[in-house]
């Protein structure tokens, strides 16, 4: 019936795994809970391995760090059953019917994204950039995610069949963090498959300080050119229909790239501090983004 797959990498799952657990005890025999552990530390190993004598849980090692995309194919093409769950390590289940919304719309062909939620809660001051970003541009509407018509999919709580994704699974060109689920995302819309968003999110509890997620946005950024110039250098779809480059390459018919990199260069610790502080300014954040990847691509 249903595989749930949670890779996990330096985080302690047991809370969640014990959540999904009792919702599907209730709707099924036929679902499992794959945990693989991607290369953590021996201290997150330690606690997880719990797991591993617990009914209808399946919990394995790697003997190496996989990578974002290897883990989730690994786990997603050896399950057997009909349908695919995949649910990021550091989430928080804020439903208690959030699998049975999957069950119930669960079709071949169809691939569905349940959103991501964010507690209402102010974190400390320097996890403030990540928790406000959520907020602003990721905890939003099944509607208005639907509106967009577009290929972006959330991997951090999806739903495929398992036919689907041995047909469009994540690529591994890419190996760090950002932009994988964008690919796959690109590979099922040039398969005739869009993602239909639904109102069934998890929460993201795993908020990074400001300083590692400016780090991350900037390998993902880096990410982001090397699909653009190396991955799918021939797809003028690609760059029209992805919202950042559609909006990069907007902004650079009007101002000249040198000019927008030059602005970065002059102003970017100044935007940094104001980024890493307890008012981050998401404006500021989007000049920050586009100023990097302008550099980026003068390099």
């Amino acid at each position: 019936m249903l595989s749930i797959n949670i890779p996990v990498y330096n985080i302690m799952v047991t809370d969640l795994v014990w959540q999904l657990k009792q919702q599907a005890e209730k709707i099924s025999n036929d679902i499992e809970i794959i945990v693989y552990d991607d290369g953590s530390s021996e201290s997150f190993k330690l606690k997880n391995r719990e797991l591993a004598v617990v009914p209808q849980v399946f919990y394995r090692e790697m003997e190496k760090n996989m990578g974002r995309a290897a883990i989730r194919n690994l786990m997603g093409l050896k399950s057997q059953k009909p349908y695919l769950l995949f649910i990021d390590a550091d989430s928080k289940l804020v439903s208690n019917d959030f699998l049975k919304k999957y069950m119930e719309m669960a079709k071949p062909g169809v691939v569905i994204c349940g959103g991501t939620a964010y507690s209402l809660q102010k974190p400390a001051g320097k996890k403030m950039l990540r928790w406000v970003y959520g907020q602003k541009r990721e905890a939003i509407s099944a509607e208005k995610r639907n509106s967009r018509k577009g290929f972006i999919i959330t991997s951090n709580n999806f739903l495929i069949d398992r036919e689907t994704f041995k047909k469009n699974h994540f690529r591994e060109d890419i190996g760090s963090y950002g932009h994988e689920d964008t690919l796959l995302g690109y590979d099922l819309f040039k398969s005739g498959i869009q993602p239909l968003h639904i109102n069934n999110p998890v929460e993201h509890t795993g908020l990074e300080d400001s300083l590692t997620f400016l780090k991350k946005t900037k390998t993902a950024l880096k990410n982001l050119l090397f699909i653009s110039e190396k991955i799918l250098s021939n797809s003028d779809e690609f760059p029209n229909r992805m919202p950042f480059l559609k909006r990069y390459n907007k902004i650079t018919g009007i101002i000249p790239p040198a000019l927008i990199q030059w602005f970065f260069n002059q102003f970017k610790h100044t935007i940094e501090k104001n980024l890493t502080g307890k008012h981050p300014n998401l404006f500021l954040f989007d000049l920050y983004k586009l100023g990097y990847f302008a550099s980026l691509k003068k390099r």
